[in-house]
């Protein structure tokens, strides 16, 4: 009988039940992507088996390079000597970066991404999955290489590698061709790890005593970390060749399942997530669920009244209030049914999008924390939903027989705090959309080169390229296509670390640290194709040569003021000189002067400062990443010419370009999926209020047919009438924005904690957010105040 009742109720009010299905059924499917891509995050790394026992080892030296703390240390030479000192230390892996980015076979050069030359234990360390090969011993001897699925399909097809021999040719970090033997063939890495290679291999011969390596420690069971840190910093004061100076370096571990979201070194292997990221889509995801259940409870409350009649006879019969609940109960449940049959059918095209987008397939994997999640939802919703209607109802449940209600619910059943509370939510959703869809795109727009939108790169390119790179740029100047072609040491969006020590006119060290200073080798065309700014001096001679005392050197701002001037015609022609740290026998850099000072450019990330800087050119040297601006609108004719003169040019290397403004786009990656994926939640959460307010104000006009007919009897206009039905909507959302700002202003203040740069929280994005929701609110409740408004007074007595 009940379920009968309640499935002809449900049928007779389709588009107020509509409203209930669609909004709980959005709400689920943000919530389950937020939640799925949460747990995404913060599994990073988690798939090795000895993850809670692997810490990445860093040093900080404030002797060594500004005392910036890198992810990666120089000179890891001593690691075994260490692990024998240290007996916590169970096992560890050194990963040297392969720098060429090329790799050879029969000839023919193939492209790689991220290669590492490691350390025998790599898979004694990490869980690396074999497809060919055993852990045990496919890295036991020097130069063995094990090469990713994806790398041995795209070089050996679908024939054996096992045994083939790969190089890395010669060039600027290699004197001659490196050649390994494949022994082995791995998957390719997951999406969750810190780093994705395409190959490891052992060295041809021990690279790691003068280079930098990442370098990991494996602890053994119950180890305590502080001890090894102890230890190896007693190890590091005893082996110094200075024992007399104070031992003022830093010894860090970090965890492995740590790096993802809790690092920000400089250079990491790969740009990192961030866990101020997690927390504000954690709390997206929060609001998002309290908005769709208060939504559906004041709807729940508003139609109660439309039972009145039923829940009468069932109070003449004698039923008691456990059948009362039971119908409510049912009534949910059928609705809740609904909501996860859409949301199945929101899923499945959600999924593809991100998977196609992002690389990420959330839905893969995750079925049972899926049921999980949905049984949490389905048990919040049906509680928290439907136990403000039945206290409502057990509270104004009374038995008249004058009276032809038996449902007497005040306010027509409305909650004010539950509209006030979704609104404020909704506000402080809106603000935190625009503060970081702002900030990232006042980050992103100010990477070098991003506003011209015509500049590509070509990275990393070859040696042998690099020492003919004034042959290449004189070929693209002779297509009309091409506007500039320049070449810098580090690729837009990167880090330009490398300091030198320093020599200046009038300039006294106070310490260690002032006496090195950054640098950035480009070409003489480096400040005209990216427009910097100069407060002084001139550009780059294209004519100047190398000589000694013929050096031309241009600084940033920052560098001027940490050269101690302000003005930057006073250091214009001060005699400068800059020292190669390992002497002027390996690489003379020529004494001259300073010529210019540039505006501070974004060259990385906005969330570091920018650090000083000296722009140098030198013949053929360093020149490692080439970029070429296009005419406008002529991009696509500018690619093909680029690609005509490469093919000329180096015939056996691989053609590889990156559109600046996409490389900008990986720095800011996780701030960039964060602003979409909020954008898509707060109009979710707009959608559920606007829906649910709506509904409740037809539901309001249905109740106030009778006043409303008197009031427009008694001459009421129906702009009065309108006024009457829509200020109390505009004081709830009114006391919603008061307590929405508070809220929004501090959460985020703390999320811009995480640039050095940013944007004022400026009044008009709080006034914006407010505006904008009421103006939302408004639309969704005068078209139905209009509509009873604008009705015949005699219809609306009639109606009663």
């Amino acid at each position: 009988m009940i379920l009968k009742v309640v499935i002809r109720n449900l049928i007779k009010r389709p588009f107020l039940n509509l409203i209930k299905v669609t909004g709980l059924s959005l709400a689920l499917t943000g919530i389950l992507f937020i939640a799925l891509f949460l747990k995404n995050e913060l599994s990073f790394d988690k798939f090795n088996e000895k993850a809670d026992r692997i810490y990445r080892y860093t040093i900080a030296d404030p002797d060594f390079l500004g005392g910036n703390e890198f992810a990666r240390i120089v000179n890891p030479g001593y690691i075994p000597q260490v692990k024998q000192q240290v007996p916590e230390i169970e096992d560890f892996v050194r990963l040297r970066p392969v720098r060429e980015g090329l790799i050879k076979y029969n000839e023919q050069y193939y492209n790689v991404d991220q290669a590492f030359e490691c350390d025998s234990t790599f898979f004694q360390v990490f869980d690396a999955e074999l497809t060919v090969g055993n852990k045990l011993t496919v890295l036991e001897n020097p130069a063995s290489m094990v090469i990713s699925e994806t790398l041995a399909e795209r070089v050996f097809g679908k024939s054996n590698p096992v045994g083939e021999m790969l190089s890395i040719p010669s060039g600027q970090f290699y004197g001659d061709d490196q050649k390994f033997t494949v022994s082995g063939v791995m998957k390719d890495f997951p999406f969750k790890s810190h780093f994705h290679p395409v190959f490891i291999a052992t060295p041809v011969s021990d690279k790691f005593i003068n280079d930098w390596a990442w370098t990991y420690l494996l602890l053994s069971e119950n180890a305590n970390p502080e001890n090894v840190v102890k230890g190896v910093t007693g190890f590091i004061a005893e082996t110094r060749p200075d024992k007399t100076r104070e031992l003022k370096l830093e010894v860090h571990l970090q965890k492995l399942s740590d790096i993802h979201l809790h690092s920000n070194k400089l250079r990491e292997i790969e740009p990192n997530g961030n866990i101020r990221n997690i927390y504000v889509l954690a709390i997206a995801a929060f609001i998002l669920l309290l908005i769709s259940i208060s939504n559906f409870a004041n709807l729940n409350l508003g139609m109660a009244g439309f039972t009145s009649k039923y829940l009468l006879i069932n109070k003449i019969l004698g039923s008691s209030k456990t059948t009362v609940a039971v119908y409510f109960f049912a009534e949910g449940l059928f609705i809740i049914l609904a909501t996860l049959l859409l949301t199945l059918f929101f899923a499945v095209p959600v999924n593809s999008l991100i998977t196609r987008f992002f690389g990420m397939n959330l839905l893969q994997g995750n079925f049972l924390f899926m049921g999980l999640l949905i049984f949490g939802f389905t048990i919040l919703s049906l509680v928290f939903g439907m136990v403000p209607v039945l206290r409502s109802v057990f509270a104004n449940f009374k038995f008249r027989s004058s009276e032809s209600s038996a449902l007497i619910v005040k306010n027509g059943g409305i909650s004010r705090g539950l509209i006030v509370f979704q609104y404020a939510f909704s506000i402080a959703l809106i603000i935190a959309v625009i503060v970081i869809s702002c900030q990232t795109d006042f980050a992103y727009k100010n990477g070098m080169g991003v506003q011209e939108n015509n500049i590509v790169c070509l990275p990393a390119v070859h040696a042998n390229i690099q020492q003919k790179f004034g042959i290449l740029k004189t070929e693209l100047l002779k297509y009309n296509s091409i506007k500039t072609v320049s070449a810098m040491m580090e690729p837009p969006g990167g880090e330009a670390n490398d300091m030198f020590s320093f020599e200046m006119e009038g300039f006294d060290a106070q310490n260690e640290q002032d006496k090195r200073i950054g640098v950035f080798p480009c070409d003489y065309s480096f400040a005209t194709i990216f427009n910097l700014k100069f407060l002084g001096g001139t550009n780059f001679s294209e004519e100047n040569t190398d000589a000694d005392n013929s050096g031309e050197y241009i600084i940033n701002e920052a560098a001027m003021h940490r050269l101690n001037y302000s003005n930057a015609n006073e250091i214009i022609g001060k005699e400068f000189k800059l020292n190669f740290p390992q002497g002027d026998e390996v690489v003379k850099i020529p004494r001259g002067k300073i010529i210019g000072v540039v505006k501070d450019f974004y060259l990385s990330s906005l969330k570091k400062r920018v650090e000083p800087l000296v722009l140098f050119k030198r013949e053929n040297l360093w020149l490692i990443n080439f970029v070429i601006a296009s005419e406008p609108g002529m991009q696509k004719i500018a690619i093909s010419d680029m690609k005509n003169v490469w093919n000329e040019l180096f015939p056996e290397y691989p053609f590889q370009y990156e559109q600046v403004g996409a490389m900008y786009q990986k720095v800011y990656r996780s701030e960039l999926l964060q602003a979409r994926l909020l954008s898509v939640f707060t109009l979710i959460a707009l959608f559920i209020c606007s829906m649910g307010l709506f509904g409740l104000a037809l539901i309001i006009t249905q109740q106030r047919t009778k006043e409303i007919g008197v009031r427009k009897v008694n001459g009421a206009k129906i702009f009065e009438i309108l006024i009457l039905l829509n200020k109390d909507f505009v004081k709830w959302v009114g006391f919603a924005f008061v307590l929405a700002c508070p809220a929004g202003w501090f959460a985020m203040h703390k999320w811009l904690e995480n640039f050095a740069y940013k944007i004022p929280l400026n009044w008009w994005i709080f006034a914006g957010a407010g505006i904008a929701v009421l103006g939302i609110a408004l639309l969704s409740v005068s078209f139905q105040s209009w509509k009873a408004a604008s009705k015949n007074p005699v219809e609306a007595l009639r109606y009663e």
